[in-house]
């Protein structure tokens, strides 16, 4: 009996292992809970940005992401024409320097591309925006993805928000003030905010940079009548842009520049100034002979232009001092 007992439950066993041995065993694990961590994503038009990529949730890599589609969030119309279609963009084909000093020169480093505005990296769902967002409309979008591992598929339905602004045309990154004598030996350190400094832009203008200089009672100095010159032993704008002759005028020096680059100053170290001056980095002074105070009055720049396109207008007001003729 005992015997028996011991025989028919080892059968029992031995059919429920049979059993077992026929199940297929699952390989991996994809969640149901995949996101992206920013949500909404930010893109300024014309920027280079690359988001992280998805919050898999412990799902078994690699996971692979497809885009389903993109639509504006408001009207859910397709957006694929705005986002997916190659635009012509102009980016440098090798490295700037301060020897591609002729337009000529500056034109063989430059080449015409035609890339999409956004693509999703299909190894972990990096969103991916390239310069030719500056053709995408100011607006709010959403896309859908689908994701896959060796477990399996999930789709993800506005996956995440995609908000498209107005990107920055400029940026005062430095700005400086002193008051020194004539021959540049003696200075007196002043605020920064004594300087009341504005960038403004015509984008439709002619592809110039143009720098005013005006007393705290708002008259201009005048560059022509060598009111406004060039800090000795530092560099110029005339050092970061070697492509036109500085025109000065009764109110302003203009420069031209070569308009479409992907950002100006182009190269980060000038030939005349090959190292501390870096950046774009230039200074300009205010004639002692044409101040009350009856000294150097000497401002110290580094802007960056990140649209390469249009008229722009640096008014400095020297709050401090008024201008003699």
């Amino acid at each position: 009996m005992y015997k028996n007992t011991i025989l028919f439950f080892a059968s029992i066993l031995l059919v429920a292992a049979l059993i077992g041995g026929c199940q297929k065993i699952e390989k991996g694990f994809i969640s149901d809970n995949i996101y992206y961590n920013v949500n909404p994503f930010t893109v300024a038009q014309g920027i280079t940005t690359v988001s992280a990529g998805l919050v898999i949730d412990g799902s078994t890599t690699p996971v692979n992401v497809k885009l389903l589609g993109i639509r504006e969030l408001a009207t859910g119309k397709d957006a694929g024409s705005y986002f997916l279609k190659p635009d012509t963009i102009r980016a440098y084909k090798g490295s700037i320097s301060y020897n591609d000093s002729t337009l000529a020169l500056l034109s063989a480093k430059l080449k015409d591309s035609a890339i999409a505005p956004f693509s999703i990296n299909p190894i972990g769902g990096r969103l991916q925006f390239t310069q030719a967002t500056k053709f995408v409309p100011l607006g709010q979008y959403t896309i859908d993805v689908q994701v896959t591992n060796i477990r399996g598929t999930r789709t993800l339905t506005n996956a995440c928000k995609i908000n498209v602004v107005g990107s920055i045309a400029d940026s005062l990154l430095y700005l400086a003030y002193n008051h020194s004598d004539a021959a540049f030996t003696t200075f007196t350190t002043l605020p920064a905010s004594t300087l009341k400094c504005k960038i403004t832009r015509n984008a439709t203008g002619p592809d110039k940079i143009i720098y005013v200089w005006k007393d705290k009672n708002g008259k201009n100095f005048n560059p022509a009548n060598g009111e406004i010159t060039g800090r000795p032993s530092r560099p110029s704008f005339a050092d970061w842009d070697p492509y036109y002759p500085v025109t000065k005028t009764d109110t302003s020096l203009e420069f031209r520049y070569p308009g479409g680059v992907p950002q100006f100053p182009i190269f980060n170290d000038s030939k005349a100034y090959p190292s501390g001056f870096s950046g774009g980095l230039h200074y300009y002074s205010v004639s002692g002979k044409h101040t009350d105070i009856g000294m150097n009055c000497n401002t110290t720049f580094t802007i960056n232009y990140y649209i390469a396109k249009g008229t722009f207008t640096i008014t400095t007001i020297l709050t401090d001092v008024t201008r003699v003729p």
